[in-house]
């Protein structure tokens, strides 16, 4: 499936051109897709000769590589979702029962600090990989290797110390694979399916995460810990093969790239940030993932601890609740994606979406009752799926350069990593100063959600 022409109507060979032209010029991205500067600038010669595999026009991408990309995405909430809220928080009050909030935020912040750093380099590194099999191909498959191996350390973990070093290599695993599969958006898919595919991949993770809770919860006994690490490896590796199977990328001449220099490669990570809608965008997503990973992180002890659920019934509580949730979220996400498309907006969808999350999570910390909690996974995954609906297209439309789309689509998904990083710190904080507290831990995820709102409104290169 080689990236060549097509007929007339979907031949875009001026896509680059404005991915650089566009995103140069501050404040020249309307919003619009396709929309051009007036004043397009020429490309820096490293941008030029990095994009020299690319300048071919995009090729309509059928049904099959549509399936395969997202369900390579989904592997993000098969391996990382499942394990943060059930197999992991399981694991770890089996493991360490005198010290589980500890032993538990431990691991999970540890876990994504990793992520946190191998997102943006192995993107960057992608960027620059001039291996025949192209630039995002290598690292995918490194990545499914690294979380193979990093759960089946997981799945036979015995201490804290082995437990956390299988969660620090699945967790560099998941996040290259989903740094580098969100990089093909920009690299291959025309603007005419942008908007449908990023919002498939803005929401599979999530899918992933539920699809994963469901196996775990029907196939597996959720007391021996390890059958659930085993067929969420399975799985996992399944839908990478899969996709690698249909991807085909043309390589970049290694003559064509500048030579590396560790001072310029190391300062590209900071250089983004210096792009106010950029730094916008990724401050209101680490908001939004916080109260997502709060709500997902804590809501097994919240079963066990305030609803007083055994440890059975409490995961199929988690399943129940993320199946709703998820439900809600999928339909939502597909019809933004679409809707977004027609009316050319995106900011619209973010804040009404954050702001849903937020009722959501208000709902949960006022009411302690099951029906409470069943009502709030529709608003949550609601609000949530208005917000992935569009994220992603949201992210691509303000990367500051095509050239380094896979760092700066690395550094973008650190903030996920950030909310994985500070919820266990903060719901551990906040759970141990109030004794359990719930309601107060739900509160402050809903104050995350208002902020992630505020922050898109100043975004100005995006309507």
């Amino acid at each position: 499936m080689a990236e060549s022409s097509l007929n007339s109507e979907h031949a875009e060979p001026c896509e680059h051109t404005k991915s650089v032209s566009s995103f140069a010029s501050n404040g020249a991205d309307t919003g619009e897709p396709g929309a051009l500067s007036s004043t397009p600038e020429l490309p820096s010669s490293e941008e030029a000769s990095s994009r020299t595999d690319i300048l071919a026009p995009l090729e309509q991408k059928n049904g099959v590589y549509v399936v395969f990309h997202t369900l390579a995405t989904m592997v993000g909430g098969l391996s990382s979702v499942c394990i943060k809220q059930l197999l992991l928080p399981i694991q770890v009050s089996l493991i360490a029962p005198t010290n589980t909030t500890a032993s538990f935020t431990l691991v999970a912040s540890v876990g994504a600090f990793a992520g946190l750093l191998a997102a943006p380099l192995t993107g960057a590194l992608s960027d620059r990989t001039t291996l025949r099999w192209g630039r995002r191909r290598p690292w995918i498959l490194f990545g499914i290797v690294a979380t193979v191996v990093g759960m089946l350390i997981m799945a036979g973990a015995t201490t804290i110390p082995t437990l956390l070093f299988g969660e620090i290599l699945a967790q560099v695993g998941v996040d290259t694979i989903l740094s580098t599969v969100t990089a093909l958006i920009p690299d291959h898919v025309p603007l005419s399916q942008r908007s449908l595919i990023s919002a498939l991949v803005g929401l599979a993770s999530n899918v992933g995460g539920v699809l994963g809770l469901v196996l775990v919860t029907r196939l597996t006994n959720t007391r021996i810990v390890s059958e659930g690490y085993t067929l969420m490896t399975g799985v996992s590796a399944v839908c990478i093969v899969l996709f690698l199977l249909v991807l085909r990328e043309r390589p970049i001449a290694r003559e064509t790239l500048p030579p590396l220099q560790l001072g310029r490669f190391l300062a590209g990570f900071f250089h983004p940030l210096t792009t106010p809608d950029f730094a916008y965008v990724l401050i209101s997503r680490c908001c939004a993932y916080l109260s997502f990973t709060l709500l997902g992180a804590y809501l097994l002890f919240y079963l066990r601890g305030v609803l007083h659920l055994s440890i059975p019934a409490a995961a199929e509580g988690v399943t129940t609740f993320q199946l709703l949730s998820t439900s809600v979220l999928l339909v939502m996400a597909i019809s933004t994606g679409i809707l977004s498309e027609r009316v050319k907006r995106l900011k619209p969808f973010v804040l009404i979406g954050a702001l849903l999350m937020a009722m959501g999570l208000l709902l949960l910390a006022l009411l302690p009752a099951w029906w409470a909690l069943l009502t709030a996974a529709v608003l949550f995954g609601g609000g949530f799926g208005l917000y992935l609906g569009v994220d992603i297209a949201l992210a691509i439309r303000v990367l500051p350069s095509h050239a380094s789309s896979g760092k700066d689509l690395g550094i973008l998904y650190t903030s996920i990593f950030l909310a994985l990083i500070l919820s266990p710190i903060i719901g551990g904080a906040v759970l141990q100063l109030s004794q359990n507290n719930f309601a107060l831990l739900f509160a402050l995820a809903a104050c995350s959600s208002v902020i992630s709102a505020v922050l898109i409104v100043p975004i100005k290169t995006v309507q």
